[in-house]
């Protein structure tokens, strides 16, 4: 719907108000019709103005309660309080006119005497008009106490309090039980994250400067715009370039471009895409109706709270902001996703679409706010009553959700749960949201780290001698079994640099057995070994599970040392891996020379390089002591 036509309503609405306060609380003063009139229309145009100001700078969302109206009550307050002030003119022109006009006594039978104001040409006392206004004003501000103090507060107990409405919230999401025996999805360690938001945040910044172009006078990069997708099967961050400040706007109708960090591989250079189909005129933030979401306010898009503007790129590198068009579902509160707009940055066209039709190359539509929002619901009221001092039963995230890829084209938020217990730092299970649909998977994991525990153990690890700081942790499943994973960083001035991977088991999160390295391939060999010789896994560190044999004649063998142990890197005759071992395996490894014929077994992960589980070499024959 047009703002001006929005605006129009508003401003009726409020007069007519300010109408029927004035016809009904003051019946017994006099009409001056001209003066009502004039009145009437000067309200009705600073309405409508006031009405187009507030339209245009909050853009208020026009659904829920009263289909969104609620917003009219501030014109309808300043109006009421306008007329109210009208008072102090009526007390004055009281306190003159008594003091100026002659003084009739009227004297009724059976009734004291009673002070009236007489003019002295006989016509209506000149401040009528005044009082009609006052009683008009005390209608408004009525009508604002009824609505705020007493129908509002109604409205959210009617639709939030009470058992019925809390089981209405937690079911909001459609949580599919997985059974008991279920593990997470196996994660494909070839697109894990190792570059974190804030990483990429120094990466891009200084590429800006790299160009020759001096692009760091005019635009920047917001942290928190960059965006983490998947493009023609590798995961980047995105952030398109914002102006530095309203002067940089006001001469500049686009912005250049965005940058592109490679997010699987922090040695990657930073790419910048600017010029030709990569200039963004409509970004967030911009002025007036540059900004994203006001372009797509005023192009009709009233029904929602446009919400989570994000920019993603197709397999083409075209870039697209996504919006999320929210409507609540229980009074105030609930929101549900109603429709996914796509807007074209440099034309503005928009594009309109039902969730499950959005194009398979958009990564998200569901914001990591509203997936808190149900998860937070479902924790206190699927299994526990609206009215729970104990907290019995409540379970509630133990963070904030996390984009995992454990596929690169097939992202969710992934949320643990933990009981609602502030010192509790175990999980009750795992929750993998669905990006695209309203839809969440619980995987009932019970006793895994999460929280406090989880981050205490990587920064206090023994491999982290430089005290780097933990950028972010992500839950993977990883050779069979849930593993955090943490980014170690160096601060800088503006984000962070990269150091080194770490990776913990999540069900033994003891800080001695992180396995912190500077590449993700040798913190994975190092982690597959830490698992094979544990034997504390369930199953096995595969993703298949399945113990496989080997035996053949040693190529190659050399020792490796890592931490305070020595690992043993074997290559077989006719094998497509390199195997590790350690001395805990056998004291022959020392002795192994190439050609030996060796047999072991291992768990097959899919990795280049993966750990036996037992080693022997058969060319070295002990025999009894003499």
């Amino acid at each position: 719907m047009s703002i001006f036509l929005i605006a129009l309503i508003e401003a009726v609405a409020v007069v007519a108000i300010m109408l029927i306060g004035r016809f009904t609380l003051a019946r017994k003063i006099p009409a001056e019709w001209p003066k009502l009139a004039r009145w009437a229309g000067i309200s009705l145009v600073i309405n409508y103005l006031l009405g187009l100001l507030i339209l245009y700078a909050a853009q208020p969302a026009l659904t829920g309660p009263y289909e969104g109206w609620q917003w009219a009550l501030w014109p309808l307050f300043l109006t009421s309080m306008f007329n109210l002030f009208s008072a102090i003119r009526v007390m004055i022109n009281r306190a003159n006119a008594l003091g100026q006009q002659p003084i009739g006594i009227r004297r009724t039978a059976g009734a004291r005497a009673r002070i009236v104001d007489v003019t002295p040409d006989g016509n209506p006392d000149p401040t009528d008009h005044n009082r009609g206004k006052v009683r008009a004003g005390i209608v408004g501000i009525g009508v604002l106490i009824v609505m705020l103090l007493i129908v509002n507060p109604i409205w959210a107990i009617a639709t939030t309090w009470f058992d019925g409405n809390a089981k209405a919230l937690a079911h909001i999401p459609n949580v599919i039980m997985e059974p008991a025996s279920s593990r997470l999805p196996p994660t494909n360690t070839n697109h894990i994250v190792l570059v974190s938001q804030d990483v990429a945040a120094y990466k891009g910044q200084q590429v800006l400067g790299q160009n020759g172009q001096n692009l760091g006078s005019t635009y920047h990069l917001e942290q928190d715009q960059y965006a983490l997708q998947s493009v023609d099967h590798h995961l980047y961050w995105i952030a398109p370039l914002v102006y530095n400040n309203v002067f940089t706007n006001l001469s500049n109708s686009n912005t250049p471009g965005y940058v592109v960090i490679d997010a699987e591989d922090p040695d990657a250079q930073p790419q910048l895409r600017t010029g030709g189909q990569y200039q963004l005129h409509y970004i967030p933030g911009a002025l007036f109706n540059q900004d994203l979401l006001r372009h797509v306010y005023l192009s009709g898009y009233t029904n929602g709270n446009l919400v989570d503007p994000t920019l993603e790129v197709d397999d083409s590198w075209k870039p697209y902001f996504t919006i999320s068009l929210m409507q609540p579902s229980r009074g105030f509160t609930g929101d549900v996703l109603a429709k996914v707009l796509l807007v074209e940055p440099q034309t503005g066209d928009v594009q309109s679409y039902d969730p499950q039709n959005v194009p398979t190359w958009v990564d998200r539509v569901m914001p990591a706010s509203t997936v808190t929002d149900y998860l937070t619901w479902w924790g206190k009221y699927a299994n526990a009553p609206w009215f729970n001092p104990s907290g019995s039963g409540q379970q509630a995230p133990a963070g904030d959700p996390e984009l995992v890829y454990n596929d690169v084209d097939q992202p969710v938020w992934l949320v643990p749960m933990t009981s609602s217990s502030s010192g509790d730092n175990s999980s009750t299970g795992i929750f993998l949201f669905n990006t695209h649909k309203n839809e969440a998977e619980f995987y009932p994991l019970r006793g895994l780290a999460v929280g406090d525990t989880v981050m205490n153990a990587f920064k206090s690890n023994p491999h982290n001698i430089r005290n780097y700081t933990v950028s972010s942790v992500q839950l993977y499943q990883i050779f069979g079994e849930p593993t955090w994973l943490a980014i170690f960083v160096q601060t800088a001035n503006i984000g962070a640099t990269f150091e080194a991977v770490g990776l913990l088991d999540a069900k033994d999160p003891n800080s001695s057995d992180v396995q912190m390295e500077s590449t993700r391939d040798t913190a994975l060999t190092d982690y597959n070994q830490w698992l094979a010789s544990h034997g504390n896994v369930t199953g096995g560190p595969s993703q298949n599970g399945a113990p496989q044999q080997v035996q053949g004649a040693v190529e190659r063998i050399a020792p490796v040392t890592q931490g305070n142990s020595t690992v043993y890197y074997i290559w077989i005759k006719g094998q497509s891996h390199i195997f590790t071992a350690d001395l805990s395996l056998s004291p022959k490894l020392p002795l192994v020379q190439p050609g030996d014929m060796v047999t072991g077994t291992y768990l097959d992960t899919g990795e280049t390089v993966e750990a036996l589980k037992t080693f022997d070499d058969t060319s070295i024959q002990l025999g009894a002591g003499t």
